[in-house]
């Protein structure tokens, strides 16, 4: 299967060190997937405001990229819970005939129509399935990818105390479809595990950080209350660093923490963490660009910026 790198915004705009460990860990170097890039591709667009506000907005925009990854047949590869929640939910309104009219309407005007993907049925006949939009943990928690995750590891973290923060859109997606059991989240934990390190339990886990909904950047006081809960449940289980599959959520954490403690607890992409224990460059993961200092998690683990 071919995949779309998906990277959204907040990635390249914020924490372009999750971009470069994302293609290091599928890349010859690591697991060698086939994913490839879809320069057309633009924001999801961000399911907190535009599906909120403008629902067919959102639709003909999020109708947009997917006709990009149908047109070579590829499934998407989110590497954001927003994205994926964004884009998975529109393949389910496209799955209506009347929406779909709708939107091709609108994607007329640029040369596109969505349909899915064409498949051969009975005879001469073609069916049509949605682009498949999949987040990049769920890429990486199938059978041969994580046997081959667990033979790249050149860095075991033995000793790391992780915080896996899975975030709101991880967790419901859709109406139709989830990545992983809502109540009982396991992917997240189960690559650390295989990374050789611990993933800690703590109180609410599975709250939200204060980021989504448009909250962040409407009520940053409520956001940073409710952040400010989460980082006393994972301090109070003496974690050395919080793991999230959302660049959204790590923004949150890595912003929030400078109001309520001057003892940061260091926040990190999974795929970051995956790229550490396969033995790339520390250096350029990008984690000078966060805000709370990644210099004790690499203490940690013995390992230094070259």
């Amino acid at each position: 299967m071919t995949y779309a790198y998906f990277f959204g915004c907040v990635i390249p705009s914020r924490y372009p060190g999750i971009e470069y460990a994302v293609r290091w860990v599928t890349g010859k170097q690591g697991l060698n997937l086939d994913v490839v890039d879809i320069p057309e591709f633009s924001c999801c667009p961000v399911p907190g405001i535009f599906y909120s506000t403008d629902r067919d907005t959102w639709l003909a925009l999020a109708a947009r990229n997917l006709c990009l990854a149908q047109r070579g047949k590829m499934e998407v590869m989110t590497v954001c819970n927003g994205c994926y929640g964004s884009l998975l939910k529109a393949t389910e309104y496209l799955s209506e005939p009347k929406r779909m009219g709708q939107v091709n309407k609108v994607l007329s005007k640029v040369g596109m129509k969505y349909t899915g993907i064409a498949e051969k049925g009975e005879g001469t006949r073609r069916i049509f399935r949605p682009v498949s939009v999949r987040h990049f943990v769920d890429v990486i928690h199938t059978d041969g990818v994580m046997m081959e995750l667990a033979k790249g590891i050149k860095k075991p973290l033995s000793g790391l105390k992780v915080a896996v923060h899975y975030g709101c859109h991880y967790l419901r997606p859709t109406e139709h479809t989830a990545i992983d059991d809502a109540n009982d989240p396991v992917k997240v934990d189960d690559i650390v595990k295989v990374l050789g390190a611990e993933s800690v339990d703590y109180e609410d886990k599975l709250a939200c950080c204060g980021a989504g909904g448009g909250v962040r950047s409407h009520v940053v006081e409520l956001a940073n209350a409710l952040c400010e809960d989460k980082f006393k449940n994972i301090s109070s289980e003496n974690a050395d660093v919080i793991v999230t599959p959302c660049p959204f959520c790590l923004l949150q954490f890595d912003n929030s923490q400078k109001t309520f403690t001057k003892r940061g607890i260091p926040v990190v992409h999974v795929a970051q963490l995956m790229a550490i224990a396969m033995g790339a460059d520390v250096g350029k993961l990008g984690l000078e660009l966060h805000n709370v200092s990644c210099n004790p998690l690499l203490a940690k683990i013995g390992m230094v910026p070259k």
